[in-house]
């Protein structure tokens, strides 16, 4: 059973980008470390592990594997949203929404939440390893504090 907030998101990013399921769960993360920037805190209390392609929630995987690198085109109902809610939802739409699950994977791959997690595991190597929401929050804060540029992708 995920968390309504966490069902928010998903619901979101199904209605707005029908993406595969790579790119919802690398979505997902994004939407965690950009609420820790805009709003100081989490945007839902699940933990993500790092997979070898990186940052997953395990129950929203086993929901949607199904559609593998297929888009999961449903339509969700939304519930009304927190101004905080749409305020990063919207946000991590414009900013990574643009980009395939490979490149966002390729992205997380030289982040130090996921990184950090995997350090003692071999590339292939899977595992059932927590990212601490505390690596998460101090990434993506401190990359407010870097340029503007575009130069992870």
């Amino acid at each position: 059973m995920t968390s309504r907030e966490l069902d928010i998101a998903v619901r979101y990013f199904i209605n707005e980008l029908h993406p595969d399921t790579l790119k919802l769960q690398k979505l997902l993360y994004f939407t965690q470390g950009i609420s820790y920037c805009m709003c100081d805190e989490e945007f839902f209390s699940e933990q993500f592990q790092a997979w070898v392609h990186g940052p997953v929630i395990p129950e929203v995987y086993y929901r949607y594997k199904k559609y593998g690198r297929t888009p999961i085109n449903l339509s969700y109902s939304m519930p009304e949203l927190t101004v905080n809610q749409g305020e990063v939802l919207e946000h991590v739409k414009e900013i990574y929404g643009k980009y395939s699950g490979k490149q966002l994977e390729s992205l997380t791959h030289k982040q130090d939440p996921w990184l950090n997690a995997r350090k003692e595991l071999m590339p292939d190597e899977r595992n059932n390893k927590t990212i601490s929401k505390q690596s998460i929050a101090d990434y993506f804060i401190g990359l407010m504090f870097q340029p503007t540029e575009e130069i992870w992708l």
